[in-house]
């Protein structure tokens, strides 16, 4: 069986953005419909996983995770981040080295959306705000992607995070293994970023 989704039709698609317009004015509701399509979908892509185990996944997360100063690509691989405690990039570049994962930071969503094109990968693991998880689904439905919401903690776009325990859940309940674990590392707030900060301020 080859992968399904509604979000390859467009009147689905059509619907989804009109049914968004009528509850924007309602407070959080626009909001929680989105949490439950993304729910769904990921419930798809899980149930598809099951008879169809990939043999390639691409991780990505978006610029607005890294931490203010740091150089690291805004377009490519977080190998870079390896040897840094700084900020939770470093955690998810050691955690899909373990995986065997390849993880890459994205500077806006169309190039987030390329990637995934030129990759061809059989999952992609993301995280993104509300609208640019929509953005995904609606943008690369030949792809099952596992998505999951950032956590906004200053304001939108800037020194966002999100939840690593998600996405190593899923790595292993996908792999169907456990890498052994690393050495005792310090604390983020410990160890500065390796990178020193640009003059624009790296972002």
């Amino acid at each position: 069986m080859s992968w399904r989704t509604p979000w390859r039709h467009k009147s689905f698609v059509t619907g989804v953005a009109l049914l968004r317009r009528l509850l924007r004015p309602l407070g959080d509701a626009e909001s929680r419909l989105i949490r439950f399509l993304v729910e769904a979908q990921n419930s798809r892509v899980l149930a598809h996983l099951a008879g169809h185990p990939p043999r390639t996944m691409l991780l990505i997360l978006p610029r607005c995770v890294k931490k203010r100063g740091c150089r690291v690509d805004l377009g490519g691989e977080m190998s870079a981040c390896l040897e840094c405690r700084a900020c939770l990039l470093g955690d998810m570049a050691r955690l899909t080295e373990d995986y065997g994962v390849r993880s890459l930071v994205a500077f806006r969503s169309h190039i987030a959306f390329a990637m995934a094109r030129r990759e061809r990968p059989d999952l992609i693991l993301a995280t993104a705000c509300d609208d640019r998880m929509i953005k995904a689904l609606r943008s690369v439905p030949e792809t099952p992607a596992l998505l999951t919401p950032l956590v906004e903690t200053d304001r939108p776009c800037v020194d966002c995070t999100f939840d690593p325990a998600w996405f190593e859940e899923h790595l292993r309940r996908i792999t169907g293994r456990t890498p052994a674990p690393r050495p005792a590392v310090p604390a983020a707030a410990d160890t500065p970023c390796p990178l020193p900060p640009s003059g624009a301020g790296g972002r």
